[in-house]
């Protein structure tokens, strides 16, 4: 019986999407894309570090839709005497919105979901422990549109982290160390579909 509801149900939402010959992208008025690096500040295992990556998207009128990397190997740990690096990578989807993306100034923000891995590596770089690990980050902040194809976004969120138990239990490294705050910087080039078409007066207009 609840196959046959569910089947109804689909069969039904198929006959009406086909029936109206709509999709997102004929009834969006702007379709573009963009990709370029980002910079994160953060803390793992109380230490503040800088992850390094880039990423891209398609931007579907205010919205985008697109994939990111982010990491680092910065942090070490000690461990029955010997020095370790503490590598920290992730990558994944990467949505987002931008509210009056015409404005100079305007409301950004996004939602990674990623997977990833840490590990420890020795002084000759050789991965010694490697556990995997999920990764949710929101954040949101404020874009500039420094030219037509180019806006600089400034954030600020959480990442949250976990799976972290494969470590060794004498590092002492878990979900929470590398659950941080973190402040975010992104470039993105490409093109903003006339980021401002809207806007014929000249004036810089700061409002959000």
């Amino acid at each position: 019986m609840k196959k046959t509801l569910l089947l109804a149900i689909f069969s039904t939402m198929s006959l009406f999407a086909f029936g109206q010959q709509e999709t997102i992208f004929n009834r969006s008025n702007n379709i573009s894309g963009w990709g370029g690096p980002m910079l994160e500040i953060s803390t793992i295992n109380g230490e503040t570090v800088v992850d390094v990556g880039g990423g891209g998207a398609l931007i579907i009128d205010n919205f985008f839709f697109g994939g990111y990397g982010l990491g680092t190997d910065a942090p070490n740990i000690m461990l029955d005497g010997e020095t370790y690096d503490i590598d920290f990578s992730h990558g994944g989807l990467w949505l987002g919105y931008t509210a009056t993306p015409n404005k100079v100034v305007h409301i950004y923000s996004s939602l990674r979901f990623g997977w990833g891995d840490t590990s420890l590596r020795d002084g000759d770089g050789d991965k010694i422990f490697s556990d995997n690990m999920m990764v949710v980050a929101p954040e949101i902040g404020v874009e500039l549109n420094i030219t037509s194809w180019f806006r600089l976004a400034l954030t600020g969120g959480y990442r949250f982290v976990n799976g972290v138990d494969a470590l060794p239990e004498a590092s002492g490294l878990n979900n929470d160390s590398f659950t941080s705050p973190f402040a975010g910087i992104t470039f993105r080039f490409g093109g903003f579909g006339g980021w401002d078409d809207n806007d014929d007066s000249g004036d810089i207009d700061f409002d959000f």
